[in-house]
């Protein structure tokens, strides 16, 4: 794993797009080659007007040189060597490329509801997402009620939606992406569903909202009335 530490910083003068080629560090500040062995490190690079950060190969010599095996970023929002053609400072840090977010987790629990025979949404959550991608699932029970002319054998299907949204600045929601899964639902005996959405390319600390919806679909006659049952219910959630 590259190496880093604080206050290690030295000059390079006119390195263009090669190796950082050292030439001591400013009082207060200690040198790569005392800080470090022979090996890889995270560097940044800046001249006052344009900054490079990367994974570099430092070699002790005289002078010792620092490579730009792998650019994570630069100023200019590309990840290629810039060409720096006068002083540069090269110093030791960590760049935010380099760091793992933290894994955040959530649980909501959702209380059973009776349906009716319309679309529902039966759960709301907004979520703070930590890294860049966020899993939700929905899991819940469900069984038709014994009411209202229906008979053994009765069933109807249901949709389920995991829809996830996310806001734009003035505070209103677009759908970001939805999955959804289509069961059988008997009077007779519950059934348990999960349904699982996934968020990408998320930016770290935005707010999302999962919504949870059911529709009712067919069913096997028309001459009942149908209320689906839903019960232990939670929406769960991982951001990474």
């Amino acid at each position: 794993m590259p190496k880093f530490a604080p206050f290690v910083l030295e000059r390079s003068n006119n390195p263009g797009t090669g190796p950082f080629a050292l030439s001591g560090a400013p009082p207060g500040r200690r040198g790569w080659s005392g800080a470090f062995a022979d090996g890889d490190v995270y560097y940044f690079a800046d001249d006052g007007t344009q900054a490079e950060w990367g994974i570099g190969r430092l070699t002790h010599g005289q002078p010792a040189t620092i490579s730009r095996d792998q650019v994570l970023g630069n100023t200019f929002d590309r990840q290629d060597r810039l060409n720096f053609t006068g002083l540069v400072y090269v110093y030791s840090d960590i760049p935010v490329e380099a760091i793992t977010p933290p894994v955040t987790q959530g649980r909501a629990s959702i209380p059973g509801a009776e349906l009716g025979d319309q679309r529902w949404n039966v759960a709301s959550q907004d979520i703070r997402v930590s890294g860049i991608t966020l899993q939700v699932e929905f899991a819940a029970t469900f069984q038709l009620k014994d009411w209202g002319g229906i008979r053994d054998g009765d069933w109807s299907f249901l949709q389920i939606i995991c829809s996830l949204y996310r806001f734009d600045s003035g505070g209103s929601t677009s759908l970001y992406t939805a999955e959804q899964r289509r069961i059988r639902v008997d009077r007779n005996a519950p059934i348990t569903i999960t349904v699982n959405a996934l968020a990408v390319h998320l930016s770290q600390g935005e707010m999302i909202k999962a919504v949870i919806t059911t529709v009712p679909l067919s069913r096997n006659r028309q001459d009942f009335t149908l209320t689906p049952l839903m019960a232990d219910a939670a929406l769960t959630w991982l951001s990474v």
